[in-house]
């Protein structure tokens, strides 16, 4: 036999669990687990304290049963939702606003499945708990059926016993009808805070792609205007080039030019610019016709793919 303990996940709410068990030396050994919350007291006697009924319902119980399930999974709903807003918000409206780090970043992803995974789970629990309290529903329904006077065995003290049973049944069965409206309700604020949230990521993942489009467009620029340059530099060289050629050829020793008494430069020097204007024409003009007969291939091609 263990003595009893205090059980609370946070300060307003304590449970006291009180565990007891026989021996386990012979067979059929018993085990009684009793816990004992002072907040669940105070909800059960407020509400059998402000009956009126003249007798005990046997669904009673279940009724306040479904009520404390529906506090309990209602408050759950507005702490998930008010962190699924501020999350939200932090997708779409703060986003940028700061520069997070990788870590703090893979943290709020992790936390944003686990808020979707819980709010998925709470509507799962909202349905089936509702679908639980419309059977309660029905077998309420029922009972007029089964507590008729009975014509053989009549008996007067237990059918004014059950006609007592009539007012709270109706009260029950309101009560209950109720709580099945409420969770609709309940259900559809799931639905739209989980859709919020993928509106909200797609918000956000439409964002980054845009954010990566204009990034590859300005690598794009940068390449073409880089490309350009190279064009240039090309063009240039190859302007340069027979001149080069020509004066390295006519530099060979094999060349026996006169040379002028007193003279600073030969005369032949127009020799040197003939021949170099000549072969950068020559090359330019080779050049030319072979980038117009490439940009018609081009457009041949594309006209073709069309």
């Amino acid at each position: 036999m263990d003595v009893p303990f205090e059980y609370a996940e946070d300060e307003g709410d304590v449970t006291i669990v009180y565990n007891c068990r026989t021996a386990g030396t012979w067979p059929r050994d018993i085990a009684l687990s009793v816990s004992f919350s002072p907040k669940t007291l105070n909800f059960l006697t407020s509400r059998l304290t402000g009956t009126d009924h003249p007798v005990f319902h046997p669904m009673l119980l279940p009724t306040l049963l479904a009520d404390m399930e529906r506090e309990r999974q209602v408050d759950l709903l507005r702490k998930n939702s008010a962190k699924m807003d501020q999350l939200t918000v932090d997708l779409t409206i703060n986003k940028g606003l700061e520069t997070t780090e990788s870590d703090s970043q893979l943290v709020q992803n992790k936390e944003l499945i686990e808020l979707w995974q819980d709010m998925s789970y709470l509507q799962n629990g909202f349905q089936n708990w509702q679908r639980q309290m419309q059977r309660m529903l029905i077998h309420l329904e029922r009972s007029p059926s089964i507590m008729e006077p009975d014509t053989i065995c009549y008996n007067v003290e237990a059918q004014r016993s059950l006609e007592k049973l009539t007012m709270p049944g109706v009260r029950i069965q309101k009560r209950l009808e109720e709580l099945i409206d409420e969770y609709d309700e309940h259900i559809r604020d799931c639905a739209t805070v989980t859709e919020g949230l993928k509106l909200a990521m797609s918000m956000d993942t439409r964002t980054t792609n845009q954010e990566i489009a204009h990034s590859n467009l300005e690598v794009s620029r940068l390449a073409q205007k880089d490309g350009s340059l190279m064009k240039l530099i090309a063009f240039v060289t190859m302007f340069f080039l027979p001149a080069t050629f020509t004066s390295t050829f006519f530099s060979m020793d094999f060349f026996d030019w006169p040379k002028a008494v007193d003279a600073i430069t030969t005369g032949y020097i127009w020799v040197y610019f003939a021949v170099a204007a000549v072969l950068t024409l020559i090359t330019v003009g080779l050049f030319g016709t072979w980038m117009l007969r490439g940009r018609k291939g081009c457009r041949v091609t594309t006209a073709g793919t069309v």
